[in-house]
């Protein structure tokens, strides 16, 4: 498995070479163009049928379901539901306590299983970072919309959690990102972390 600092668009992967994406890139105005990316990147790296699933807040979910749009097929809303009391939302004054993951897929795609469309989450995770999600719920979508052995990116990885979740089902994984914070806390999470033995699976620390 590949673990490294670097900004995945400086590092073309090669055509329709992954199998699935899930990831949480960042939330807010000045980012937003992330998504665009997200999308134009997947319906190029992503083999025919293969899924995106991307974690996003509210505020500007519409926005980010139309720049989707153009590049990729919408398959559901799906939501995590959160176990705390949630936070308010300014200058909205909405409550939120659910986060939507998007889910697309490159041409026609089927999930491996039946999804529930919302389950409840462990809670965001801000022991490793200050944006982290739970493993559980990661764990949960990447297993009903992959198969064992698919290569799974994530290029906004923070503090790993795509990673812990995918070594635990038994998936390959890419993660990717810019701070070397970040990426140091997920090598020592995946050192300290209890994983079942998976035959030949192990990370790799690389810089790029």
């Amino acid at each position: 498995m590949t673990l490294a600092q670097a900004d995945i668009r400086h590092l073309p992967l090669p055509a329709e070479s992954i199998d699935m994406i899930f990831t949480d890139p960042p939330y807010g105005k000045a980012t937003l163009l992330c998504y665009e990316w997200l999308a134009q990147e997947a319906a190029r790296v992503l083999r025919p049928g293969g899924f995106v699933l991307a974690m996003c807040g509210g505020y500007e979910l519409n926005k980010i379901i139309r720049m989707m749009d153009e590049h990729l097929i919408f398959y559901w809303e799906l939501h995590v539901f959160m176990s705390d009391v949630g936070s308010v939302i300014w200058p909205r004054r909405v409550i939120a306590r659910n986060k939507a993951i998007l889910a697309y897929s490159n041409g026609e795609g089927l999930a491996r299983c039946n999804v529930l469309s919302g389950i409840l989450g462990g809670g965001n995770d801000k022991r490793y970072h200050h944006w982290g999600q739970d493993v559980e719920s990661a764990r949960y979508y990447i297993d009903c919309f992959s198969k064992g052995g698919d290569l799974v990116l994530d290029p906004f990885l923070g503090s790993g959690t795509t990673a812990i979740a995918c070594e635990l089902i038994g998936r390959r994984w890419l993660g990717f990102d810019i701070d070397p914070s970040a990426i140091a806390v997920s090598a020592a999470r995946l050192r300290d972390a209890e994983i079942p033995y998976q035959g030949t699976m192990f990370s790799q620390e690389i810089n790029a």
